[in-house]
């Protein structure tokens, strides 16, 4: 599965989250206008659809998780700076998200280590949480944060490094620096 944000630039605001199959991906892609900006994150399992005229999504800021619509126990986060720029897309649950409010740090669950992990542990690359919103349909969590060195693994200031063509070629984005690993 692939998780599709559309943001209204980048830096943006966020528009929209939804989780499609690659087919569904393939067909909806073949639908996008020229003059929208596809961004493929380094795991190549999130892509960031920017565009200034996409609608901004109400969300709001929330201090308790109770509105919100968990799908196995998980639920998409988008973390964003300060700025709007979208950093990285991860998942949490019940717990990593009591557990960022709490320290006010990026805390996430790894799907494919099945454990909590908490953004900076092993690179110092650490995310200080400002903010936590959600649309009013609690479908998705958006963290805002003050992030401090990069937030891929990669190395690069945000997972969305890299832009796509229509012919599926991927350059790097050069707004987007290298901070090393």
């Amino acid at each position: 599965m692939l998780t599709i944000i559309w943001a209204g630039g980048q830096p943006g605001k966020i528009s929209e989250l939804r989780r499609m199959s690659q087919e569904e991906w393939e067909l909806l892609r073949n639908d996008i206008p020229t003059n929208v900006k596809t961004f493929i994150d380094c795991d190549e399992d999130t892509i960031l659809i920017s565009h200034p005229d996409f609608s901004e999504k109400e969300l709001v800021e929330i201090s308790n998780f109770d509105s919100l619509q968990f799908s196995n126990g998980l639920i998409p986060v988008i973390t964003k700076d300060e700025k709007g720029l979208v950093l990285m897309q991860a998942f949490s649950n019940l717990e990593s998200l009591e557990l960022s409010q709490k320290e006010s740090l990026g805390i996430y669950f790894s799907r494919s280590r099945n454990q909590l992990w908490k953004k900076g542990d092993t690179s110092g690359h650490i995310q200080k949480l400002k903010r936590i919103f959600a649309p009013k349909d609690g479908s998705f969590v958006v963290y805002e944060v003050e992030q401090e060195g990069a937030a891929c693994h990669e190395g690069y200031y945000s997972c969305f490094f890299r832009e796509q063509d229509k012919s599926g070629n991927k350059n790097l984005v050069p707004e987007i620096p290298f901070l090393g690993k």
